[in-house]
């Protein structure tokens, strides 16, 4: 399994039916996918601001489905800096509150990236195993679809 091909195919699916609607390692594939390529290219501040954090409640959960348990970590820690209920799920509201979080968030975001890039986990390496591992279940999802 081609985790670039599987990841396109996922967040092709997203873009056409929205998150809920995605079967489960197809939510993985986009939730970790994005997470990975936002907070390496533009840092965890600027990712919370996008529209890709718009998953980041259910990036822990796909990392640790992956087994990457440090970066399953980070995004929990990162998540947490909005307070108990995570980062708003409305984009506006999320940027509005990023901004407010202030200088200590800051801090907190930039450790956590700092362990982000040191993290010996490979997540491609890590999606391709959980896909491989999977088993065709006949539903439509990037892992058994053609």
């Amino acid at each position: 399994m081609n985790t670039d091909v599987a990841a396109q195919k996922a967040l092709d699916r997203l873009a056409k039916v929205g998150f809920e609607k995605l079967a489960e390692d197809e939510k993985i594939l986009a939730a970790v996918w994005t997470f990975e390529s936002q907070v390496a290219n533009r840092g965890l501040e600027r990712y919370y601001t996008g529209s890709s954090s718009d998953m980041a409640f259910y990036v822990p959960t796909a990392f640790n489905a992956i087994g990457a348990l440090q970066k399953a970590r980070i995004s929990t820690q990162a998540n947490e800096a909005f307070g108990a209920g995570g980062p708003p799920g409305d984009r506006k509201t999320r940027r509005d509150r990023v901004r407010a979080l202030g200088a200590e968030a800051t801090r907190l975001f930039d450790a956590l990236e700092r362990e982000f890039y040191e993290s010996p986990e490979d997540a491609d390496d890590l999606l391709e195993r959980y896909l491989n591992k999977k088993p065709s279940s006949g539903e439509e999802s990037c892992a058994s679809s053609p």
